[in-house]
């Protein structure tokens, strides 16, 4: 008598079974991707005003310029800006707290950063030290600190001394 041949059931002999793998296979797929959706990192919700005093020019409300901008990312302190406009040139004016690094020594620290971005010239506004740099290509950028305040406005045209000092002049 002859020894039959045992014969070997695998996973995928029939339709039922490979249903059921690639069922299974889905469903642990869906729930790892539901498990990944839920376990994400939320955005952290930022505010769209400035929580600290700032300068506009006078009469003119934020929703007159546009509103407030937040140029700085959710992770760093908050840097809000605006646009404005002196004569026909556009401005974008962005103000944030002072640094903790400033404090102690406004004036040096000010002067320090204006050389870090050539800002050489010196304007005198309303009582403000403000430091104003041109690049050849015509690009401006003024620096300055009020209070407690650092702002720092740029142009992408030139713009005449007497101008800057004028709207500096009126930030209230």
């Amino acid at each position: 008598m002859r020894k039959q041949k045992p014969t070997r059931r695998w996973l995928f002999t029939n339709r039922r079974n490979i249903l059921i793998f690639f069922l299974v296979i889905s469903v642990a797929g869906a729930g790892l991707i539901y498990y990944a959706y839920l376990s994400r990192e939320q955005p952290a919700v930022v505010s769209s005003t400035p929580e600290y005093q700032t300068l506009l020019p006078e009469s003119k409300p934020v929703d007159e310029l546009g509103g407030w901008k937040r140029v700085s990312p959710p992770e760093n302190d908050p840097v809000f800006a605006y646009v404005d406009t002196i004569g026909d040139a556009t401005i974008n004016v962005s103000q944030q707290p002072l640094p903790e690094s400033f404090k102690g020594n406004v004036a040096e620290q000010t002067a320090r950063l204006a050389e870090a971005y050539s800002a050489s010239k010196t304007l005198e506004a309303g009582g403000i030290k403000a430091y104003l740099g041109t690049s050849s290509k015509g690009p401006q950028s003024v620096i300055f600190t009020t209070d407690e305040l650092l702002v720092l406005i740029k142009s992408k045209e030139n713009i005449p001394d007497d101008a800057w000092e004028k709207y500096i002049s009126t930030l209230e």
